[in-house]
């Protein structure tokens, strides 16, 4: 609602869901969770490669399931651009993440990042690898539970927001004590990933998106971006 949006103040459409968290709501909602999550991801990732922004803050409050099953994205007052090489890096990233290959994640960031020296590759991945490991130990929290009007036991899952920061700032420590310096749209992309990492693991534990055929916005490789914050 542009006539009612100043630069303080951003008026949007209200939207009538629940967060992209709560998985005992959406499956009263739809019984094929996994299509929200991709339909999310395909989404955003359209959008960081083809328009001129992409909404860079999909924390679990800012990503609806609607009540007819779309999925709606919510207060785009933080958004970003990224360049090329580091979209390309951060697909590269993705890829090695869902394939175990923590080596594969050193390279796709020492080809973002700048250094002037010499990395040990092999030292690095170790080094992810802890960083990893630490965060596959991270597990959702029930919430709150509760009896429906109809008599159905619902729960609410999440995660503590700050875990997905503690997580991102591990990354960039590692990565900085191995001699790289990362571009400042790193952080803003890696978070995103993060994000949508959890929803993956609460609504489609088994997806691969690295190779599913209706994952078709990672399988894709143009772009362009820069941070507005």
């Amino acid at each position: 609602y542009r006539d009612q949006t100043t630069k303080k103040v951003l008026t949007m459409e209200r939207l009538r869901g629940v967060s992209m968290v709560d998985a005992e709501s959406i499956r009263t909602i739809t019984n094929d969770p996994e299509s929200l999550i991709i339909t999310a991801l395909n989404t955003w990732t359209t959008s960081v490669m083809n328009m001129p922004w992409f909404h860079a803050d999909v924390h679990s409050g800012n990503l609806l399931v609607l009540d007819d099953g779309r999925v709606g994205f919510i207060d785009f007052g933080m958004v970003g651009r990224v360049g090329e090489k580091t979209f390309n890096a951060v697909s590269e990233l993705s890829t090695s993440m869902a394939l175990g290959d923590y080596e594969g994640m050193a390279k796709a960031l020492l080809n973002m990042g700048a250094t002037d020296e010499d990395v040990d590759v092999q030292k690095f991945g170790r080094d992810i690898e802890q960083v990893m490991n630490d965060m596959a130990k991270v597990s959702p929290d029930t919430m709150s539970v509760g009896v429906s009007g109809d008599g159905t036991v619902q729960a609410a899952i999440s995660f503590d927001e700050n875990e997905v920061t503690d997580m991102l700032l591990k990354i960039v420590d590692v990565t900085e004590d191995n001699g790289l310096k990362l571009p400042r749209e790193f952080g803003l992309l890696v978070k995103q990933s993060l994000y949508f990492d959890r929803y993956l693991k609460i609504l489609a534990p088994d997806l691969n998106t690295s190779t599913d055929a209706r994952m078709v916005a990672l399988q894709a490789a143009d772009s362009k971006v820069e941070v507005i914050v």
